[in-house]
């Protein structure tokens, strides 16, 4: 623990809560200094106490709320308080997305300022049991004699002791104390850092890293625990190329766009959407906007597995889809044949590097489909805007680099935007999704 600071006390004291910050902690002012308490509302009056530790620096936590505001609901979880995978049960859901929604428009005004003509509806999938894949800590802790598999406790310090998990599919929530159980019968339990979730429609599977060779018995144990919770186990003794299915044969994991006719063949560690459900409903609003036609030529930029190409291309007449991962590539090829779709293609291309011999960029396309990383996509709006593209479709899991780039396409580049949204991808969490379409203000003007 950091040195304890000067002038700050342990002991309780009260505070106004006047905002929420990104992550969802309430900022207040207290004794000049400004403050981030944990499991407060704007509007609340809390009795507060300040932690301790660098990790914890300018940070208190609620001890009793004294004025509740109106979105305050009671937390489902029992975990809730210290684990750090969700931050706003303590949020109602209405309150929930009118914050992301706010947050959203709020970049776009501080960026351009961009206004949208339409403020789309949020785009709603379950908020309980809906995380398809996870990241789990995991650590053998000697004065407890077992083992802790679970998230982070929100200081990221220790794995939080979890029974179970409300964001966590159910079968993989519901198993979560008897997979510690068998993780502490390992001869290797102290040296099994993490495990990575990854469920398809029908099958589950675990990724567990460990650092050492597995001794006969762990592997006998883990193929018990494999079949009596019919959950595919693989194992992870090095990096990502070392995986491989306990038993040698890989499970047919894979997910469904059931209203379009699609299977998606998928491995454990490939990106996916986490929110399955919230998938289905934001593929076909992405249809729904970027309406594609049978004689449109469509380009998905950062196409990953296929998941927006393949149904672009149920409408289209030609999809190109581009993706930096060659594997991810090859996957998208396969389940390109795995439906039946011939009017697709697929390139690998580092697409923040300049590509002048590549043939996609040559294409006479009308429309673009944008799903890029966090950093977002200004490297290419040059390129978009001098392409015959004219109407763009833009899904951002990072509003404030979709506010950026927005801005870009409307001031620099003649693009008006349309419409945005929200999408709500991790219910519970800070963590905001967005959606927005762009068309080009004159298209038979280019620059």
């Amino acid at each position: 623990m950091g040195r304890r600071r000067k002038n700050l006390t342990d002991q309780p004291f009260e505070v106004d809560i006047t905002s929420l910050d990104a992550k969802g902690m309430g900022m207040a002012a207290y004794e000049d200094r400004k403050l981030r308490v944990y499991d407060a509302l704007a509007g609340e009056k809390v009795s507060a106490r300040y932690l301790f530790g660098r990790s914890q620096r300018g940070k208190a936590e609620t001890l009793e709320v004294l004025r509740e505001s109106g979105d305050r609901v009671e937390p489902r979880c029992p975990h809730f308080g210290y684990c750090g995978a969700c931050s706003l049960q303590h949020m109602s859901g209405a309150a929930q997305l009118a914050r992301k929604q706010n947050d959203l428009l709020e970049h776009l005004r501080r960026a351009g300022p961009v206004k949208p003509g339409e403020i789309y509806t949020a785009l709603e999938g379950p908020w309980w049991n809906y995380r398809r894949k996870a990241r789990l800590s995991v650590r053998y802790v000697p004065a407890k004699q077992r083992v802790l598999v679970g998230f982070r406790e929100r200081n990221g310090r220790y794995v939080a002791d979890m029974g179970e998990c409300h964001v966590l599919r159910k079968e993989i929530s519901d198993i979560l104390l008897a997979l510690a159980d068998m993780l502490g019968r390992l001869e290797c339990r102290s040296l099994v850092p993490q495990i990575e979730v990854a469920c398809g429609d029908g099958q589950c599977a675990l990724i567990i890293r460990h650092l050492e060779d597995l001794a006969a018995g762990d592997t006998e144990r883990m193929r018990e625990f494999a079949l009596a919770h019919n959950i595919a186990l693989f194992l992870q003794p090095q990096g990502p190329d070392s995986i491989k299915c306990l038993d040698g044969l890989d499970p047919a994991l894979e997910y469904g766009l059931p209203s379009l006719g699609l299977r998606f063949a998928f491995e454990p560690l490939d990106f996916l959407q986490v929110n399955g459900e919230l998938n289905q409903i934001m593929v076909l609003r992405a249809l729904e906007l970027l309406d594609p036609r049978s004689d449109d030529k469509i380009l998905d930029l950062f196409c990953g597995l296929g998941n927006f190409t393949l149904a672009l291309a149920t409408r289209a007449g030609q999809v190109t889809g581009v993706e930096g991962s060659a594997e991810m590539v090859g996957r998208a090829v396969a389940n390109a044949r795995l439906n039946g779709l011939e009017n697709v293609d697929f390139h690998a291309v580092d697409l923040y590097q300049p590509n002048p011999t590549q043939p996609w960029p040559a294409g006479n396309y009308s429309k673009l489909m944008l799903d890029p990383p966090r950093s977002g996509a200004a490297e290419l709006l040059p390129w978009i805007a001098a392409s015959g593209i004219n109407r763009v479709l833009y899904i951002s899991c990072n509003p404030e680099t979709l506010a950026r780039d927005a801005a870009l396409l409307v001031n620099a580049h003649g693009f008006d935007l349309k419409g945005a949204g929200i999408m709500n991808m991790f219910p519970h969490t800070a963590h905001s999704e967005a959606i927005a379409l762009f068309e080009r203000s004159d298209p038979g003007a280019l620059p």
